[in-house]
């Protein structure tokens, strides 16, 4: 059984202790496994509140695949085209805090995001921003994302 036909028949076992109407497509790009699955109905039970079960379940399935392969495999599970619609609103957020922080002239800060999140904002704003930098700041649930004009951006403390 090949890599494809394996992580389609692990994750239908696993969507099948959850929910009991769905379709499972995994596809190969460049070593990333893509997960996608459609559901009706239950499309908010593999989700969860702000993602947290569909990361959830794409970390089980890392781990149950990496004792399957023996090796690390990188998949992206997408339900419903979830990971299109949380990127189109993550760029939204983006670009109202790159313009908030540019006319405001002082750091904007974005609270609640995953560090996924924080990365596709970060990566967004960069793209998109020169004259912005984004940085992060605090501890596990308290992280923040920071969106500062260059130059304004905290400097590093040198190693004691």
């Amino acid at each position: 059984m090949d890599k494809v036909q394996t992580i389609q028949t692990e994750v239908e076992e696993l969507l099948g202790k959850m929910i009991s109407e769905f379709t499972v497509d995994v596809r190969e790009e460049n070593g990333m496994f893509q997960v996608i699955i459609k559901t009706q109905n239950d499309a908010p039970t593999v989700i969860g509140r702000h993602g947290e079960t569909i990361r959830a379940v794409q970390k089980i399935l890392e781990v149950i695949l990496y004792k399957k392969f023996n090796e690390p495999v990188s998949i992206l599970v997408n339900v419903n085209d979830y990971r299109e619609k949380q990127k189109e609103r993550l760029e939204a957020v983006a670009v109202e805090t790159a313009e908030k922080t540019m006319s405001a002239k002082e750091p904007t800060y974005i609270r609640g995001l995953s560090s996924f999140e924080r990365k596709m904002v970060h990566e967004y704003v960069t793209a998109n921003y020169p004259d912005l930098i984004t940085y992060s700041v605090g501890d596990g649930r308290d992280r923040r994302l920071v969106v500062d004009l260059k130059g304004n951006e905290p400097k590093k403390q040198p190693e004691e």
